[in-house]
């Protein structure tokens, strides 16, 4: 017989009424509504066929009990009763059927089914057993008032062995559920604490992840970032663990050089399963900062879910290189100004002894301050030897070129900054000098341009050859700087107010370094600004006829 609706984890009646829910409620009207549904079709089809059947009143009260049973099961709230009270409607139902079947043939008595696989289902043994006695006492009773035959006592004993054995069966299916139910709940309970321990395990791992300085990122074979610590997402302006490339951080060959192409990029290379070790880029982050990488790859160990991983490591070592290059700068600043006041104190040692009439011990001291200072120019000399920028070689450069390729390496910036770049460059702006320094110089003055333009802004670079002098003409809408600025430009280490209240990052080098490398072209900048209206800086060189391809 098909197995009346019930939820999904079948509740025990017999368990404590603190743990009733609206489920319990639903099985009850379930089950019970089951059995009416039966019963009201047995009525159906025993008025069509033996109407005579209605005359008797104890099928009739029969009926009235199971009818008000099933009212009843409806409206009351469950929620608020026992077990015991809940036994009452299948023990109720039992009454209502044993009525029914009173004085007849015996059919109806198959409706025991009903209560019965209620109490099997639901109930311990015991519940079960009083249930079937009940039925048994019923049927005695039934028998006793009738008459006592052969075929009415072999009739009642199959009907009772046929009840026990059904509910026997489904007693014990009903045990094994809830023991295979509970077994469930075990390792479900089990596996539930598993997963905690994992994912804290997994928190762990993460937090020791995001605590590393060095940038980590794990890249699979379509180039996709499946996880990274907080050091790449910041380096790199990503918002989340993963992420598709390319990223809004740019990557340079050198600083101020060309961007690298997508299929050369780190996580390009990492994709492609390269590996390779310290390997040094330059990268323009999101907000407009440069950055000295050391990049290296590594293989991860492949599991079923994850084939094919590449570890990429980064570590930013901008401040080592700013520093080592400020020290240079400083060390050839500092040669430079000390030069000056010891070549004034050994000028005037020589003039005192080029007097007559000294004291000779005035001369002996005179002669040992002229000895140190004579030293300590020598060692000044070996510095600036050391330090003193290369002289720029005699070569005819194309500006236009150098000048096309400066905008281009910055035009990804540019438009990561929502930036415009213009460039009109006239053909003939041959210039005399070294191709590379000059970049140096172009790249410093575009680079500011960009640096300190706000978003939705214009930079224009303009080239023209007037009157045997090429001039170069870099334009921005940015910040601009005030007129008591300007002049201190050139000083080492100076910023711009506007510059340190944009929070740009700069050491105040770039424009010494500029102009130094200008002087030894021959040539001279010019610079114009108005604070919060932007800046024009011109290059001007002097002019070279000779039109030969730059290397």
């Amino acid at each position: 017989m098909a197995a009346a609706p019930q939820p999904e984890a079948p509740p025990r009646y017999d368990s404590a009424p603190s743990r009733w829910s609206d489920t319990r409620t639903r099985s009850i009207w379930q089950w019970q509504l089951v059995l009416a549904v039966a019963v009201a079709a047995i009525a159906v089809m025993v008025a069509l066929l033996t109407p005579t059947t209605f005359t008797r009143v104890v099928f009739d009260a029969g009926v009235g009990l199971l009818i008000l049973v099933s009212a009843a099961t409806i409206a009351v709230p469950w929620h608020r009763f026992g077990r015991a009270a809940v036994a009452l409607v299948p023990g109720l139902d039992i009454v209502a059927i044993g009525l029914m079947a009173a004085g007849s043939d015996g059919m109806l008595t198959i409706l025991w089914v009903f209560p019965v696989a209620w109490f099997a289902t639901y109930y311990t043994l015991p519940w079960l057993v009083a249930a079937l006695s009940a039925i048994a006492v019923i049927l005695t009773i039934d028998t006793l008032i009738a008459e006592v035959t052969p075929t009415r006592t072999l009739q009642v004993t199959v009907v009772l062995l046929s009840l026990v054995f059904i509910g026997l069966t489904i007693a014990t299916g009903s045990r094994r559920t809830r023991a295979f139910s509970r077994l469930l709940s075990r390792q479900f309970t089990q596996l539930e604490r598993t997963l905690r321990r994992v994912e804290a395990q997994e928190k762990r791992a993460m937090a020791l992840f995001n605590s590393v300085d060095t940038a980590l990122a794990r890249v699979d074979r379509r180039g996709v970032i499946r996880s990274s610590n907080h050091a790449f997402q910041r380096l790199y302006s990503v918002d989340d663990a993963t992420h598709p490339h390319p990223t809004a951080a740019v990557e340079y060959d050198a600083y101020r050089g060309s961007p690298l192409p997508p299929h050369d990029t780190m996580i390009s290379r990492a994709a492609r399963g390269e590996l390779f070790e310290d390997r040094r880029i330059w990268l323009f982050d999101g907000e407009g900062r440069w950055h000295a990488l050391d990049v290296t790859t590594s293989a991860v160990v492949s599991t079923a879910d994850e084939r094919e991983v590449t570890l990429l490591s980064v570590r930013d070592v901008t401040a080592a290189v700013t520093a080592q290059e400020e020290k240079r700068t400083m060390t050839s600043v500092v040669s430079h100004e000390l030069r000056n006041p010891l070549t004034a104190i050994i000028g005037h040692v020589d003039l005192l002894l080029d007097r007559d009439g000294l004291p000779p011990d005035v001369i002996e001291k005179l002669t040992v301050v002229e000895n140190a200072g004579q030293r300590m120019e020598r060692l000044i000399a070996s510095v600036l030897e050391k330090h003193k920028p290369t002289a720029p070689a005699a070569e005819t450069v194309d500006l236009r070129r150098v000048a096309a390729a400066s905008v281009d390496a910055f035009r990804p910036a540019a438009q990561n900054a929502q930036l415009t770049v213009d460039a009109a460059l006239d053909a003939d702006l041959f210039v005399s000098g070294d191709a590379f320094r000059l970049r140096q110089v172009l790249d410093n003055l575009i680079g500011n341009a960009v640096k300190y333009t706000p978003r939705g802004g214009h930079i224009r670079v303009d080239g023209r050859r007037v009157q045997g002098e090429v001039r170069l003409a870099i334009s921005d809408s940015g910040i601009g700087m005030a007129a008591a600025d300007i002049d201190r430009i050139y000083e080492p280490y100076f910023r711009a107010q506007s510059a340190r209240d944009s929070g740009a990052p700069g050491t105040g080098l770039g424009m010494v370094i500029t102009r130094e490398i200008v002087e030894q072209h021959g040539g001279r900048l010019e610079f114009t600004s108005a604070l919060g209206r932007g800046t024009t800086v011109v290059l001007h060189l002097a002019a070279h006829d000779e039109e030969r391809t730059t290397p």
